[in-house]
């Protein structure tokens, strides 16, 4: 990253959202403790005419910072010092690039502080001069890349204000600037790196590893968003663009950061169509996020999954890129049992996304029968096995091993996923899919008989069954040799109808209500007399009057993808867009 009389550390701190720059270097050694009470002597060097005084202070200053980098208050004690002014001075009129470097330094340690830190160093006005050391092509790499880290600090706090400004006045196009520099040093020339398998490069230089994770690491808190992130689409494509370049290099380091990056963009960028107009998903990219899925560093894996989720929530259009690659043939690690949790529930969402849309994308999921088998195992009450004699669920020995909000999250996702398959696929992929997995109806019914089950899941669960029974009804002519839909009377032996009258007095939403009462209805008509039923399914206007959807319906609220989402990025455009919907 930079240069000074403290050797390079090798590994870059985990990605946070401040880093100060005392993070990749070894601190000074005991001898070289600067007392509190020093301080107002430094103060007084720093305000010299002299450079060497100048510099003597700056280093002093930043050592201070780094020995106690740990502890908030020493931060408190630069900033009442006064001295925020004077280093702003500094950075803007003094020629000496030492200097430059070393008050740059200081500011990215304060700004790396808690938020009213951060603040100071914005109120005092550093932005512009900072903003005018990274874009000033006559100064050193060292110093321009320390003015950015200072900028990054700030992008990373939680006002959103900060990087809007930062944004609207080009710092995210320098930093792309500065990355496409470092691509073309590097592949220009060879002693730089080796090449790997696979037209895959691997950067030897510790220094330039450093150097492109944080330019990297810059842009993915430029990407947090928090105000009208759509208008600025353009942005975010150049930003996206320069870093799919670097998917190249399997520095650790850098591909931590760089999905991070990659995220965070498409999280701000979910449904807005100009930008994935433009093709910046690649399949070199989503064959890359495969290969990690399936057996890349564990560092790597959150962001590469929280990538994948945000691609698989695109258009149709770019999600297919997703099955061009197979990705579901590589997920088998991440789907598994012994998956950690939080890697499992983005998995799960992963698939679910994809059982959304057109036929060619449900055929594509339900043909992966290992990735559907993993599924319907998790269609089920966390902690607990289900007993077919007593149609009860009982606690397992494990129950209490167990983190039950992220298990029902699985389990929710795994339902949606059916629900997705059954809405939009045709006939010959649900008969396939039924075929192959004979346990999946027990599987789903059997979640009606737990008393305490979460008030989505269940909804989604008898819609499921719903339309099941509405398609299957259309196969009694064709697939069933005894006119009987055999979905039916399993359900029925099953003692759903028994259920169902309990269900509706457990939830008060008029609309399980609701929802049990036309599954009650279809299942005995569909056991009377399945001719009707199917008539029922086909005609729009029967439908209504037994209060049903009909598939066409339900297909419509299964066309609708999803991504994680938190209380910063997008959330400001969706909320005006949701209030611009309103009618009052």
């Amino acid at each position: 990253m930079t240069i000074d009389e403290y050797e390079p550390e090798n590994d870059l701190m985990e990605i946070s959202r401040k880093l100060s720059s005392v993070t990749i270097y070894k601190v000074p050694g005991e001898g070289e403790h600067i007392a509190k009470d020093s301080l107002p002597t430094i103060k007084y060097l720093l305000l010299s005419a002299e450079n060497e005084k100048i510099k003597q202070s700056a280093r002093l200053l930043r050592k201070y910072l780094a020995i106690t980098s740990k502890d908030e208050s020493c931060v408190n004690d630069i900033i009442e010092l006064d001295i925020l002014n004077r280093l702003k001075e500094i950075i803007a009129t003094n020629p000496d690039e030492d200097i430059k470097f070393e008050c740059s330094w200081i500011v990215t340690n304060i700004a790396a502080g808690a938020s009213y830190q951060t603040t100071a160093i914005y109120k005092t006005g550093f932005v512009d001069v900072l903003l005018s050391c990274v874009s000033n092509s006559r100064l050193k790499f060292d110093v321009k890349i320390q003015a950015a880290w200072a900028l990054g600090n700030i992008a990373g706090d939680d006002k959103p204000i900060y990087r809007e400004e930062l944004m609207k006045k080009g710092f995210t196009q320098i930093i792309v600037d500065l990355l496409e520099d470092r691509y073309n040093l590097i592949m220009m020339n060879s002693n730089y790196y080796r090449r790997e398998r696979d037209q895959r490069f691997y950067i030897t230089y510790t220094s330039e590893v450093s150097n492109i994770a944080t330019l990297i690491w810059i842009l993915t808190n430029m990407s947090r968003g928090g105000f009208q992130v759509a208008e600025l689409y353009p942005k975010y494509s150049v930003m996206f663009s320069q870093l799919v370049k670097f998917i190249i290099f399997d520095n650790i380091d850098i591909q931590e950061q760089l999905y991070h990056a990659l995220y965070r963009i498409l999280y701000n960028m979910h449904e807005v169509d100009p930008f994935y107009d433009q093709d910046l998903i690649t399949t070199t990219l989503c064959s890359r996020l495969a290969v990690v899925l399936r057996d890349g560093n564990t560092k790597l894996l959150w962001g590469a999954l929280k990538t994948a989720i945000n691609i698989s929530s695109a258009p149709d259009r770019v999600t297919i890129i997703l099955k061009h690659v197979d990705v579901l043939s590589y997920m088998a690690r991440v789907l598994s049992p012994n998956t950690p949790d939080e890697y499992k529930v983005d998995s799960f969402l992963i698939v679910s996304n994809l059982s959304v849309g057109n036929e060619e994308m449900v055929h594509y999921v339900i043909s992966h029968k290992s990735v559907m088998a993993n599924v319907i195992a998790h269609i089920s009450v966390p902690g607990s096995v289900f007993s077919p004699n007593s149609y009860e669920w009982i606690p397992s020995l494990q129950r209490f091993e167990r983190n039950y909000k992220v298990d029902w999250r699985i389990t929710k996702e795994a339902v949606l996923t059916v629900f997705n398959l059954f809405a939009s696929g045709n006939d010959t992929s649900i008969w396939e899919l039924m075929k192959d997995h004979p346990i999946l109806l027990r599987a789903l019914d059997s979640l009606l008989f737990y008393k305490d089950l979460p008030t989505n899941i269940c909804e989604k669960v008898i819609t499921t069954l719903i339309a099941l029974i509405q398609r299957s009804n259309k196969w009694v002519d064709t697939r069933f040799t005894d006119r009987k839909n055999p979905y039916v009377r399993e359900l029925i032996n099953d003692g759903i109808p028994t259920v169902l009258p309990s269900i509706q007095k457990t939830y008060g939403r008029l609309h399980i209500r609701e929802l049990c009462s036309n599954l009650g209805k279809l299942l005995e008509i569909s056991e009377l007399n399945v001719g009707d039923a199917k008539n029922i399914t086909a005609k729009p206007d029967l439908a209504s009057v037994f209060g049903l959807a009909t598939l066409e319906e339900i297909k419509s609220k299964s066309n609708k993808r999803r991504i994680i989402r938190g209380m910063e990025d997008g959330d400001v455009r969706l909320i005006e867009n949701a209030v611009g919907n309103l009618c009052i």
